[in-house]
């Protein structure tokens, strides 16, 4: 579910530029978390450490990772059931997690498992494996033609659908970080199939009950509000590829050209 297996080879090989990867870490073990953030380091990859889940998940709402490293036992929860939460709010969408602990428990079927202590240099060896991986299917991905356009009578059906995505942008008019939000998405909203789409913008300063409703601090904040869990792009809203990965999990049709 989280992270796609390769058969390990018998040899340890070298590694290149092209298994090196952004990882996150989330341990609230200090001690180990340098440790890991070293280790990691040393091999090329880019790495940034959280303590809790509250500041993984604002890590991962904030930026793309090719791999997760998650803890089990966590100040502010369970790191399996926060993997699952965040591929369900799709902040895990093309990214490979594992869960990386010391505590005995009953391994899941879809989430990979590591023991502490670690054999270091077989673990990193792994780590780049799934890190060329996650990129080589992010880049297959990316490769896949839009779906072709079938014509006026299907155009008539999907307006006809309910939409698959609500998304709620909130913003403050005088602020120019949020008109620069607003015409982000509004960029990237005009690649995807609009009735598919239902958007709305909401002004903060307003305090209206829809902010209240959605826990909106600050702006500019985007709000997925539906299908499934909510998630929240906060700040970085000038980062179009955040909203693209929305779109796309949700299953928003691409236009025409």
């Amino acid at each position: 579910m989280y992270c796609q297996e390769t058969h390990p080879t018998g040899n340890v090989q070298t590694l290149n530029a092209a298994a090196t990867g952004r990882i996150l870490v989330i341990d609230d073990d200090q001690n180990f978390g340098g440790f890991m953030l070293a280790a990691l380091e040393s091999r090329g990859h880019e790495v940034e450490w959280a303590a809790c889940i509250a500041d993984g998940l604002a890590s991962l709402y904030a930026a793309r990772y090719d791999l997760v490293i998650v803890d089990l036992q966590l100040p502010d929860g369970n790191g399996m059931e926060f993997l699952r939460s965040a591929a369900d709010a799709g902040v895990l969408t093309d990214a490979a997690a594992i869960i990386l602990t010391g505590h005995d428990f009953e391994e899941p079927s879809d989430i990979r498992v590591y023991r502490k202590p670690i054999d270091l240099d077989p673990f990193l060896d792994r780590m780049a494996d799934i890190v060329a991986h996650t990129q080589r299917r992010r880049r297959a991905i990316a490769k896949r033609p839009p779906s072709r356009h079938r014509g006026t009578s299907d155009d008539r059906l999907r307006l006809a659908r309910p939409a698959k995505i609500e998304l709620v942008l909130y913003t403050s008019p005088a602020s120019e970080k949020c008109q620069k939000a607003v015409r982000t998405v509004r960029a990237v909203l005009d690649r995807y199939d609009l009735a598919e789409v239902k958007f709305s913008i909401c002004d903060l300063s307003t305090g209206s009950a829809t902010a209240d409703a959605d826990s909106v601090v600050f702006t500019p904040t985007l709000v997925k509000r539906g299908p499934g869990p909510r998630t929240w792009i906060v700040g970085n809203i000038d980062q179009p590829e955040l909203l693209v990965d929305l779109l796309e999990v949700s299953g928003v049709s691409r236009r025409k050209g």
